[in-house]
């Protein structure tokens, strides 16, 4: 991926998932704590679901960046695998996001698509 820094929830499976992915990396992982206005210095949003289902707190979060017009992405891991992997890396191309949010259900890490896609990005 070509971002600098990766935002992730506290106490999330989904985000320990992320930062175990992102461990042996160049990319920094930080904390997200939404309560502080934090979301200003974020580039964008990049939500996984399954099954382009977003639970409430995700969708709180979509309205919060789509206020600011701040650029969302959202990943299917059910989805077409190359289609996904195509889409995200243009968004990412597109909208030159070097920190970015991410975030997800805990539910995902159960769900072996969410790391056959995790593997796709970061080729």
């Amino acid at each position: 991926m070509k971002v600098d820094n990766i935002y992730l929830l506290p106490d999330s499976k989904f985000s320990k998932h992320i930062s175990n992915w992102i461990l042996n990396s160049q990319i920094e992982i930080c904390e997200f704590k939404k309560h502080i206005g934090q979301e200003n210095e974020i580039d964008g949003l990049i939500i996984f679901t399954e099954n382009q289902s977003i639970d409430k707190d995700s969708n709180e979060l979509r309205d919060i960046f789509d206020k600011k017009q701040k650029p969302v992405q959202k990943l299917d891991i059910n989805g077409t695998l190359n289609v996904a992997v195509s889409n995200f890396t243009f968004w990412l191309e597109r909208n030159n996001c070097k920190n970015v949010l991410v975030i997800g259900n805990d539910s995902l890490v159960t769900n072996s698509n969410l790391d056959r896609l995790l593997e796709h990005i970061k080729a």
